[in-house]
Order: C-alpha cells, then structure tokens, then sequence
C-alpha cells in the first residue's frame, strides 16, 4: 500500500486519484492530493533494447 510522503496517509491503490496529462499518467494522494508518482504511456514496461554492436 502506497504511503503519502506529504500527510503520511496510507491509501489501497484503487483509491488513489489518477488523471492522464500529456502522454503521463499521474497519481495523487486522495487526502491531501500530493503527486504520489508519473507514469509514462505507451511505453513498453521491459527494456527490450540488447546490446548490439
């Protein structure tokens, strides 16, 4: 569970308050709505890049 840096709140995932801004997904404590963490869209969630020469 996900724990607010700014009021300490500690909060289930499903009810942390979430927006879509440019390409971003960015999550919010429901209490005192600090930003919790940013998310980038659209991209892969492994690095699949291999070091290639």
């Amino acid at each position: 569970m996900p724990t607010c840096g700014n009021c300490g709140a500690i909060c289930e995932a499903d009810a942390l308050t979430r927006h879509v801004s440019e390409g971003w997904l960015v999550v919010h404590c429901p209490d005192c709505h600090a930003p919790l963490g940013s998310y980038r869209l659209g991209t892969p969630a492994v690095d699949t890049m291999r070091n290639v020469e």
